[in-house]
């Protein structure tokens, strides 16, 4: 099953817009929940009474079953410690990314996703080497990686030593993925857009966060 980050950002914004990632977070974890997305686990960066982001790791189809969520959530309150005449809109982003599940990362790779056929090695290596179909060429169809090996005089240790570099490839891949997945994540700190928010919240009577207009919704 495929797996997402949900993440709930505060830009660059000051203490109230952290606050409200918080409470947005505890909605949006619920939300998952309640349309049918596993939590798998929740990342909070920062304080979690004011954090710059908080991050839930879901399982399914997050973008589908978040549908009308992501982009800019805003919050019209007055901070106490700014006065009345201070802003009283603070905004934060909603985002979903899919996450790296790491494939091939210290995995088997699967042999029936292989081509090996054998090849005459080139360069040094003496009479041995120039008579017999010692090396290798293996090919991983699903990612188009292909490795020549030569290394052994023998050929099925040139196919093991072949296998593991193709699940080194795989590997190395899948930690770039995983790092541009990342900052792709952190940069969506920079690009929370003030325009039209998605949803827009009010604090209740009892202090809870409450929706206001044809786009709002309960927070806790």
């Amino acid at each position: 099953m495929s797996r997402s980050w949900v993440q709930i950002s505060a830009g660059r914004g000051p203490i109230e817009v952290r606050r409200f990632v918080a409470r947005l977070a505890e909605r949006m974890e619920a939300l998952c929940e309640e349309r049918g997305l596993a939590v798998v686990d929740v990342t909070v960066h920062g304080d979690e009474a004011a954090p710059a982001s908080v991050e839930i790791l879901v399982e399914g189809d997050a973008r589908r079953c978040l549908e009308g969520e992501v982009g800019t959530h805003a919050l019209v309150e007055r901070s106490a410690a700014r006065g009345r005449a201070a802003r009283k809109r603070w905004f934060a982003g909603v985002a979903v990314h899919p996450a790296e599940t790491g494939a091939g990362a210290g995995a088997p790779v699967d042999l029936r996703e292989l081509e090996i056929s054998a090849c005459r090695a080139s360069g040094p290596g003496g009479q041995h080497v120039n008579k017999t179909l010692s090396a290798v060429r293996v090919h991983h169809r699903p990612s188009g990686i292909t490795v020549r090996v030569a290394d052994e005089r023998s050929q099925r240790a040139n196919v093991r030593r072949g296998v593991e570099r193709i699940a080194e490839r795989l590997a190395e891949r899948a930690a770039r993925r995983l790092a541009e997945g990342d900052a792709a994540r952190w940069s969506e700190h920079d690009r929370i857009v003030r325009g039209e928010p998605v949803r827009t919240y009010r604090v209740g009577r009892r202090s809870a966060l409450e929706v206001a207009g044809a786009k709002e919704s309960h927070l806790p």
